[in-house]
């Protein structure tokens, strides 16, 4: 029968972990296979003074380790354990060394167990990396969320304080150029009469130089506002080095002041007030949070200067007169001049009930019924209102838009004529912002456009359209549509050149309704007349 000493030792040979036995004295009694073969070469150890060795080895572990052991075997403490690296060329190890007293026949002994736990440091190292990681991120994101509170804090009372448009560009470049990484902001603005693109205020830190090539829409697409007006979004360089053309645009600032670069468009709904250009001092400053922050701002300048025109506009008596040519078989009015071959003009608008616009036009000839049919299969609903030796008056019902969308930039249309397959226009508006806008309008509609001039009236005469905003506002909308309907129909005329009876019809309505509706509006013009 095997006796429970050698069973002992037979287990201890089997463990997977190093295991050493020594006396009071620190010498080393008993060894396992896995102690001799851990080092380079086997062997026992056995009668080595293992706490002489280890403290006057040249290594804090092993000191701290010969502390630790003389201390078990003193009696002040039981046990004794250490984590600590063992490193080989190769590969990173760590190890726990446990010591553990025990007495054999009344003598004082110490194991020594010696286990890898490298895994489990690798795991710790791994972890407590992903933390640091963690916390440095968190750190980063609370900076650039002060960062940018503060800066959506400052360009937002900037622009909602300022007085005029250009107090706003100036705030706001100045707030954007103090805030790192940014180093240089400018707002650009377009003229409509020669299609120029240029910075009308700017900031910078330091010495950072603005450009100074002019800007052409339509030309210098390459440039990033020109681009972001043009295109209405926003347009980004990360690295102005490896921009094909930023030689062209920024010869002394690429590399030296400014790394890259960011357009956006000040728009507010179809208005767009100019662009926004901000540089930075290094490379891939414009992500996509700080993308959207940018254009958050924009959103805000744009409303801003908006609430300033529409404030402008109230108190001003100012107005903007464009004249434009239009060449667009598309243009509903160009449309129908070619299929009724007659030469057209604008007589005014109205709406039906349920908001279609009811365009009055005045055709130069006699317009037969099968002429109004084919204009009517090409997609319009013409209807003829009133004719006479000198031409006709058509009522168009269509969803072509243009009339709504300049009526929406606060444009009122003068004239507009079709003959010989062009459109001449011309519209009154309150500004020169709403006029750029309207123009913008009309290019992106319409194949070619071309702007015949461009004046502006410091003291148009007020008068008329006080009154008729004051009438039209104290009609319903049926008796100002029949006003409007019995007006541009020569109703007015002596001899009629149509019959209450006939406008009734058109409207699908009583002829006694009609006029009820008639009578009704022209008391109130002449209350606001008289009165």
């Amino acid at each position: 029968m095997v006796s429970r000493h050698d069973l002992a030792a037979a287990t201890l040979e089997t463990l997977p972990i190093t295991v050493a036995v020594i006396d009071d004295e620190g010498e080393i009694l008993l060894t396992n296979r896995s102690w001799r073969e851990f080092g380079p070469e086997t062997d026992d150890h056995v009668g080595i003074d293992y706490v002489a060795t280890a403290a006057s080895a040249d290594d804090e572990h092993a000191r701290r380790a010969a502390a630790g052991i003389d201390s078990v075997l003193a009696g002040e403490r039981d046990s004794f354990e250490m984590e600590y690296p063992c490193h080989s060329p190769d590969e990173k190890r760590w190890f726990m060394m446990r010591a553990s007293s025990f007495t054999d026949d009344g003598e004082r002994l110490v194991s020594l167990v010696h286990l890898e736990i490298t895994e489990r440091k690798l795991a710790e190292i791994a972890a407590e990396e992903n933390a640091r990681q963690v916390r440095d991120e968190r750190e980063a994101l609370e900076h650039v969320l002060e960062r940018v509170d503060g800066l959506v804090r400052n360009v937002t009372d900037a622009a909602v304080s300022a007085g005029t448009r250009e107090e706003i560009e100036r705030e706001v470049c100045a707030c954007l150029a103090e805030t790192d990484p940014y180093a240089l902001a400018w707002i650009g603005r377009a003229d409509v009469t020669d299609q120029r693109l240029s910075p009308r205020e700017w900031a910078s830190r330091g010495d950072v130089p603005l450009e100074d090539d002019e800007l052409v829409i339509g030309t210098d697409d390459t440039h990033p506002a020109v681009r972001a007006f043009a295109d209405g979004e926003a347009t980004v360089i990360q690295d102005l080095e490896s921009f094909a053309d930023a030689d062209r645009w920024w010869p002394a600032g690429v590399g030296e002041y400014v790394e890259s670069v960011i357009a956006l468009p000040l728009s507010y709904g179809d208005l767009t007030y100019g662009v926004l250009v901000v540089f930075a001092a290094e490379t891939d400053a414009f992500d996509e949070r700080e993308r959207l922050v940018l254009e958050s701002l924009a959103e805000t300048i744009a409303t801003a200067m908006n609430a300033l025109e529409v404030r402008r506009m109230l108190t001003t008596e100012t107005v903007v007169s464009i004249e434009v040519a239009i060449e667009d078989p598309s243009l509903f009015v160009t449309a129908l001049s070619a299929t009724l071959d007659a030469e057209i003009g604008y007589r005014g608008v109205t709406y039906d009930g349920d908001g279609t616009p009811l365009v009055f036009l005045h055709a130069d000839r006699e317009i037969a019924a099968e002429d109004v049919a084919d204009a009517t299969a090409d997609g319009r609903d013409v209807t003829i209102l009133s004719k006479n030796a000198g031409g006709t008056v058509l009522e168009v019902a269509t969803d072509d838009g243009l009339v709504t969308a300049l009526s929406e930039h606060g444009a009122v249309i003068q004239e507009l004529t079709v003959a010989d397959a062009v459109a001449d226009l011309t519209v009154e508006l309150p500004d020169g912002r709403s006029a750029r806008s309207a123009y913008d309008l009309l290019e992106r509609r319409y194949d070619r456009v071309e702007l015949v001039s461009y004046h502006e009236t410091e003291e148009p005469t007020p008068t008329r359209e006080g009154v008729a905003t004051r009438v039209e506002s104290s009609l319903t909308e049926r008796q100002l549509t029949v006003l409007r309907k019995a007006y541009y129909a020569n109703y007015f005329e002596w001899p009629r050149d149509v019959s209450g009876e006939e406008l009734a019809e058109s409207m699908d309505i009583s002829r006694s309704t009609f006029h009820q509706h008639l009578r009704t509006a022209q008391r109130k013009l002449l209350d606001e007349l008289f009165e």
